[in-house]
Order: structure tokens, then C-alpha cells, then sequence
């Protein structure tokens, strides 16, 4: 089998060799070369990452305008006063528990 390989490869021609090697290079930096497919698949893939993200923080966006809107409303303004702050109002005692262990 490898004879019958090699007589048949010493029989193209030199035109017929140029011509096998240029698809061959031709594929080859289709393939693997500046712009070729590999590259496309890493864009492809940092492109769909990108969009990935953009969805995240466009949700957040919305997240943070609705916050934002409650933030003008002012009895919740006040509640967040006094959880987040501990402020309390003037007729109001804190009494401090122990935590059960």
C-alpha cells in the first residue's frame, strides 16, 4: 500500500502539486489565520459573554431606578432611616436583646 502511495504522488504533476498545496494552504489560514474561523469562534464566544452581561445589568438598571423611585417616596425614606440607620423617632426606646446561643 505505501508503494502504490508513493508512485501515485510521484506521478502529479508539478502543476498539480502547486495547486494541492495552495488549497491546502488556503484551508489551512481559513482556518487558523487572521481573520479565519477559530477567531470567529472566540468572537462569537465574547460577543455572547458581552450580551450575557449587558442583560445582567440592564435587570440591575431597572432594579436601581425602581429604588430610586421608592427612595423619593417619603414614608419609605423614613423606614430605611430607622431599619438601615437606627434612627428612631422621639417617643421611641430601643430595647437590646441578647442573642440565645
Amino acid at each position: 500500500m505505501s508503494q502504490w502511495f508513493l508512485r501515485f504522488f510521484h506521478s502529479l504533476s508539478v502543476t498539480t502539486w502547486i495547486t494541492l498545496l495552495a488549497f491546502i494552504l488556503f484551508f489551512w489560514l481559513l482556518a487558523f489565520g487572521h481573520h479565519g474561523l477559530y477567531e470567529l469562534e472566540q468572537l462569537l464566544r465574547i460577543k455572547n459573554n458581552l450580551l450575557f452581561e449587558k442583560e445582567a445589568l440592564v435587570s440591575e438598571k431597572k432594579a436601581l431606578n425602581s429604588e430610586l423611585k421608592h427612595l423619593e417616596d417619603p414614608i419609605y425614606l423614613k423606614y430605611l432611616i430607622h431599619k438601615e440607620m437606627g434612627f428612631t423617632q422621639p417617643d421611641e426606646v430601643i430595647i437590646q436583646l441578647q442573642k440565645k446561643r
